[in-house]
């Protein structure tokens, strides 16, 4: 397959206007049009409605959207790759991070990459955990950390660590830190869950805990940062961990109690496709990952159970 042909395709999925296409690709519209209809016919399929307002991918052209990406990322990977040495790695990598992960050590891996690899194009791509898994899986990212992901024989999990939830909440709503909270005391109150169905994860390891959740959650978001918002405008309660207060996600009024008797747990691995090849780039990226969480943790930043 004519690797033209799939930047090209690229570009107008991006863009959905063949002039504009062109302008990215710097070639003629009529280039364009040309190379669209040699992959349509070798595809056997339309991949785009055309329309005087441009074009809009078919539900072919949808499908084939993950594949021309896998292909262009494996294509720039492997030039990347055979260029690469142990002292010197350039090319892309994509990686997806977890919110908590971000706060964790991104400046510390953002910085190790910028001082030991300086040619190495880190993009990080932060997300709730099961929007993160699903880049991964459409190839927009090349690894990714994420909590609780699915069982899927297309992924590679490697876990890092457990660490045990609790409950967040400003002082004058939530109570005396560090006091246990009752289950059913949570379930009784107004609090925000990650939200449910594809794009969600399971805030909890344990099945019946997360429906247990989800049935009295009052609120339910696949962003992040309006969960905190939530939380830090004294809305209701969340769910979280000692690192995220001790990182500074939430504000500095709001305190944790954690759960009495169960424990509530979640644990956060590194995750890789089993069908794409390990470059230098993508496994100096993976062993600095690992160092950057066995470091927070060791020295006390992290307060979890290491499972590497």
């Amino acid at each position: 397959m004519d690797p033209r042909q799939l930047r090209i395709f690229k570009a107008l999925y991006d863009s959905g206007s063949i002039t504009a296409a062109g302008n990215l690709e710097r070639c003629a519209p009529s280039v364009v049009a040309h190379h669209l209809a040699n992959l349509e016919h070798r595809l056997g399929v339309s991949l785009f409605e055309r329309s005087r307002r441009g074009v809009v991918p078919t539900p072919a052209g949808q499908k084939f959207h993950g594949h021309a990406l896998a292909i262009l990322r494996a294509i720039d990977g492997a030039e990347s790759d055979m260029r690469d040495t142990p002292d010197r790695l350039s090319g892309r990598v994509v990686l997806g991070l977890a919110f908590s992960a971000v706060t964790a050590f991104a400046v510390t891996l953002m910085r190790r990459v910028v001082d030991e690899h300086p040619d190495l194009h880190l993009e990080i791509a932060e997300s709730v955990s099961g929007a993160t898994i699903k880049g991964l899986l459409a190839a927009d990212t090349d690894l990714a950390v994420a909590f609780n992901p699915p069982k899927d024989s297309r992924l590679l999990l490697v876990p890092l660590l457990e660490e045990e939830m609790i409950c967040i909440g400003r002082r004058d709503i939530i109570g005396e830190p560090d006091r246990p909270m009752a289950m059913d005391d949570f379930l009784s109150r107004r609090f925000v869950l990650p939200r449910r169905g594809p794009l969600g994860r399971p805030m909890a390891d344990d099945v019946d805990v997360q429906k247990r959740l989800e049935h009295h959650a009052s609120l339910f978001s696949q962003n992040v940062v309006a969960a905190v918002l939530f939380v830090n405008s004294g809305l209701g309660l969340g769910l979280g961990t000692r690192a995220n207060l001790l990182y500074g996600a939430y504000a500095q009024d709001v305190v944790g109690r954690p759960v009495a008797g169960r424990a509530i747990t979640r644990t956060m691995y590194l995750c890789l496709r089993r069908d794409t090849p390990v470059s230098r780039a993508m496994a100096y990226m993976r062993d600095v990952i690992i160092d950057c969480v066995e470091t927070e943790v060791a020295e006390g930043r992290w307060p979890c159970r290491l499972l590497i």
